[in-house]
């Protein structure tokens, strides 16, 4: 059973583990295409632990990198720039002294916090000059122990059937402990509850679902806040989130990470 309270990943707390921890990641995301690629590890973190952003696949004719915060490359967001001939590395207006960049283009973020959750963007240049832009994401919530109900995941879990995802099958993201006495819930395609992310919603008070427009014809919604995703592709892949609001106004949610493998 894969669930929001299941995944984690122990922390890099040396530059020998972290180097390990990346020969690890080497093997175990061996892909079927030389495509690059970026692995959130863990996808889902708890406040002080380590966040891998591992780059699998960088091309041989990338001469320099450059890591931003959020989901476009904008000067103001730069967390830091690396030229790999040199192994330099200039840090950009959004590092946070938490960040260090690797020569293979992984970044490793140290003691995340809440408001590090969401979008990194990577921006790479190769030895003609053209760019290549590509995203990952993760989300850190608080420790489950000592802290109220509606600030921290709940029993509400989410299970993946089946297991193992493949391109081209439909899929069914099980909801259980769903809460009691609900106004509605939402799901949505990342961590940021955004409208444009927005895959569909349930009201209990009129009894009506909403769904996001790029989901329109892809997914059918149950009042047990269970969704079933119809003809899955590699896009699909990543986080995905499940909100809940009763009818006195507590929040719960859960995430689950996607993968989707080829045939």
């Amino acid at each position: 059973m894969m669930n929001s309270a299941a995944l984690s990943c122990k922390d890099c707390t040396s530059w020998q583990g972290l180097l390990f921890t990346v020969s690890l990641l080497t093997c175990w995301l061996h892909p079927t295409t030389s495509h690059l690629t970026i692995k959130a590890v863990p996808p889902i973190a708890v406040e002080g632990e380590n966040v891998l952003l591992f780059v699998h696949n960088l091309p041989k004719n990338v001469k320099a990198f450059s890591w931003y915060s959020g989901a476009a490359p904008f000067k103001c967001c730069e967390i830091a720039s690396h030229v790999i001939a040199t192994n330099f590395t200039a840090v950009g207006l959004a590092h946070s002294g938490r960040e260090t960049v690797l020569n293979n283009g992984s970044l490793l973020i140290k003691s995340v916090t809440r408001k590090d959750s969401g979008y990194y963007t990577l921006r790479t240049l190769d030895s003609t000059s053209r760019p290549e832009i590509i995203r990952a994401e993760f989300f850190v919530h608080r420790p489950l122990l000592g802290y109220k109900k509606h600030l921290t995941p709940s029993q509400l879990t989410i299970q993946l059937v089946p297991l193992r995802v493949e391109e081209n099958i439909n899929i069914f993201l099980s909801v259980f402990n769903l809460p009691k006495k609900l106004q509605v819930f939402a799901w949505h395609k990342g961590v940021l509850p955004l409208e444009h992310l927005k895959i569909a919603s349930h009201s209990f008070l009129t009894n009506s679902t909403t769904l996001g427009y790029a989901y329109y014809d892809r997914v059918k919604v149950r009042n047990d806040g269970s969704l079933l995703l119809f003809n899955v592709k590699k896009k699909d892949a990543g986080l995905y989130t499940l909100r809940t609001v009763s009818v006195d106004l507590i929040s719960e949610w859960a995430i689950i990470d996607l993968q989707v493998n080829t045939p």
